[in-house]
């Protein structure tokens, strides 16, 4: 057996990322990180990948990539030697990786729901996480270990929890200084009836509470401590930034220079400077001596977060896919030098008091009323990142899903390959997508979403197996070895996705694929037929990432990510047990090695159309594959009604059409249907109707001006 473990898990889910590995970021970026010298950048993206850029020679492609997340990587930070890379994702996981080669060195599973922030104490080693869980974990990343929590699920194997009662609801944000003798986490736990929004202080020796601090109105989104562990300045979805003594766990500076959520900060290494952005675009420098606050610039999309660079500049990234560095220390520094030559307000500058007033009557600041101007308008430098997709539909094919990308182009791209099949430029995406329409019905196998700013196809089971096509009609070339031989797309999507490790171990398998007639067909086949059998699976690119994930729809938690090429069978055990029974027996089984069954069919009559002379079949109700086409329907009406081509009154006789089959049409509801739609689509376009067809067959009445040569077929016998 492919897969040795006879304890497999059920409920196990597979899906593939179309994401061509191109060096840079494709959705927005969550997080930044800078090593000590200010040379590398890390940036965790929402992507799924973690990357790292040179900043003294910023490229477009990345130097690194860290990709084996599934899912958003919301933080990263490195450790003290600065040869490890911590990431924390949306899949529940953080993973520690080898900067150098790019590997994952560990992963540590102890939350159970998103796992949105990270903190770093240098001087102690310690390593804090916190998550929508409601959770804070303190590791000792050197053990790969837990040595606290707040609070505690109980002792797991080897990991030890100090357990304590902790935040009641999501966690969004955590902090700590470089000696790790505070912890600060913030969330959305209720403070009162009518405001939401705590930031919890907690000792990390023990694990236990001590403090909190209250007064924003809304999620707290981000938080940061000074060095000493005495004070903190916190940003929220209320608009403000404030300033909390820990010790006295009071707020002791407010500043309402914001229209919208904060979502990061940053300070400088005197914590007298604090640098803030968020979903209004705009970056302030607020200096908490004098409380005079500036209007760095605006960038083009909300910022998600901000590090500051030992020259003082500022590395930005946003929810687009760039990332962009702002010279900002000359111009603060000819802004202060002006402000204390004058005695005017400065253009740059913000007036609180009234910003205060607008928010506190809910109505934002109106351009020109006392909305200060950006001091710069251009960074200084720009990593340009690719546009994501932010939405997608199905083709009617079922194969091909017509996209459009943040920047409004709009294309196609073939989930079975993996690649652009077109690209029709920036046009209206609902237009095309009509104009696209066709009146074809194909089975529904797999799912697609664009949360990661590239496709990710999703296979259930049982709706993974339950498109059976003719191949010709699956995205294979037209010919004789194609028309009649029928493919399962989802099987052969399957056979694609672990080919480094099935064809070793599935030499005969693979000659059953693909009928339930599966059983029936001979083992003892031609070499010419498996060849063919091995032309039909579909060849996605190596780099394809595959991910195993386990639980329902709505909470499912990955346990592997891999390329295609790095899928080797040393893991079957992680898959789940269809897939591998059915790889291994060569045909669409259950977990138990069962074939899943025929492929539906549908009931219809056959009968001579009123109008014509033709003689009536002795037949009564038929049933045939839904995916058989109109042309079969004939030749099986000309098989029973014995009809040759000397049937053929003369004067309807064409040159180049030697088949009586060529002669005939047929209709639905008085429609024509053309000879390669097949009874589903006949069913859904022409019937519409789910009750049994009513077919009619007739002497064709109308022919094209210039005969085209004919679709080779023969004479059919029953239906296949």
């Amino acid at each position: 057996m492919l897969g040795g473990s006879a304890t497999r898990k059920k409920h196990r889910r597979v899906s593939y990322v179309l994401r061509e590995e191109e060096g840079r970021h494709r959705s927005g970026i969550n997080s930044l990180a800078l090593n000590r010298r200010g040379e590398l950048l890390f940036s965790a993206g929402r992507d799924a990948t973690a990357r790292c850029w040179s900043t003294g020679n910023p490229r477009v492609k990345c130097e690194r990539s860290f990709d084996a997340h599934t899912d958003w990587v919301n933080d990263c930070v490195l450790l003290g030697d600065e040869a490890t890379l911590v990431t924390c994702s949306s899949d529940t996981t953080i993973k520690l990786w080898n900067v150098v080669h790019q590997k994952c060195l560990a992963t540590l599973t102890e939350h159970t729901d998103y796992v949105k922030a990270l903190a770093y104490a240098s001087d102690r080693g310690m390593l804090a996480s916190a998550a929508l869980d409601r959770e804070v974990l303190l590791w000792d990343v050197e053990a790969q270990q837990s040595v606290s929590a707040m609070p505690s699920r109980g002792g797991e194997g080897n990991v030890s929890f100090i357990k304590a009662s902790g935040h009641q609801d999501s966690i969004y944000c955590l902090a700590t200084n470089a000696s790790g003798s505070v912890v600060v986490s913030g969330s959305t736990e209720r403070v009162s009836t009518h405001a939401i929004g705590l930031l919890r202080i907690w000792d990390p020796r023990s694990g236990e509470k001590m403090g909190r601090l209250k007064g924003h109105t809304d999620n707290v989104r981000c938080v940061v401590v000074s060095a000493d562990g005495t004070k903190c300045i916190s940003g929220s979805s209320d608009a403000t930034v404030k300033v909390w003594d820990i010790g006295q766990q009071r707020c002791i500076q407010s500043f309402a220079m914001h229209s919208d959520s904060v979502w990061s900060l940053a300070t400088d290494h005197n914590f007298q400077t604090v640098f803030s952005a968020g979903r209004d675009k705009h970056v302030y420098c607020t200096d908490l001596a004098t409380a005079d606050t500036t209007c760095l610039l605006r960038a083009r999309d909300p910022v998600l977060k901000l590090v500051l660079s030992r020259e003082n500049g500022l590395w930005l990234s946003m929810t687009n896919s760039d990332l962009e560095y702002w010279d900002v220390e000359p111009v603060l520094q000819r802004e202060r030098a002006s402000r204390s030559n004058s005695r005017k307000p400065s253009v740059h500058s913000v007036n609180h008091y009234a910003r205060s007033t607008s928010l506190a009557s809910h109505t934002a600041p109106q351009q020109g009323d006392d909305q200060p101007i950006p001091i710069l308008n251009q960074p200084s430098r720009r990593i340009e990142g690719l546009p994501a997709i932010v939405k997608h539909d199905f083709l009617d094919n079922r194969r091909e899903v017509l996209v459009q990308d943040s920047v409004g182009s709009v294309s196609t791209i073939d989930v079975t390959s993996g690649r652009q099949t077109s690209n029709f430029g920036r046009v209206n995406f609902e237009e095309k997508r009509q104009e696209l329409d066709e009146q074809v019905a194909v089975p529904s196998w797999c799912t697609v979403d664009c949360k990661l700013g590239s496709l990710s196809v999703k296979l259930d089971f049982p709706q993974v197996f339950a498109c059976e096509l003719y191949a010709n009609e699956a995205g294979f070339p037209r010919g004789p070895d194609y028309d009649e031989q029928k493919v399962n797309v989802g099987l052969r999507i399957c056979r694609s996705l672990f080919r480094q490790w099935r064809l070793p171990h599935s030499d005969a398998a693979g000659r059953n694929a693909d009928s339930h007639a599966h059983s029936r067909r001979h083992v003892e086949e031609e070499d010419d037929n498996v060849e063919l059998d091995e032309m039909l699976d579909y060849s996605l690119l190596p780099s394809t990432r595959v991910i195993v994930s386990e639980g329902g729809s709505g909470s499912s938690i990955a346990i592997a990510s891999k390329t295609i090429g790095e899928w080797d069978g040393t893991d079957t055990s992680l898959l789940p047990e269809w897939m591998v029974r059915s790889i291994e027996q060569g045909y669409a089984t259950n977990d138990r090695g069962e074939p899943t069954g025929d492929a539906p069919k549908i009931g219809f009559h056959l009968v001579r159309h009123p109008t014509s002379d033709m003689k009536q079949m002795q037949q009564g109700k038929l049933n045939a594959p839904q995916i058989l086409r109109g042309r079969k329907v004939l030749s099986y009406a000309v098989s029973k009604l014995s009809l040759e081509i000397s049937s053929i009154p003369p004067h309807m006789r064409r040159p180049g059409y030697d088949q009586v089959v060529d002669y005939l049409e047929l209709l639905c509801h008085e429609k024509l249907v053309p000879p390669e739609m097949n009874l589903m689509s006949i069913r859904r376009f022409l019937a519409k109707s789910s009750d049994d067809l009513t077919l009619h067959y007739r002497w064709k009445e109308n022919w094209p001006p210039t005969p085209a040569a004919p679709a080779p077929s023969s004479v059919a016998r029953g239906f296949a």
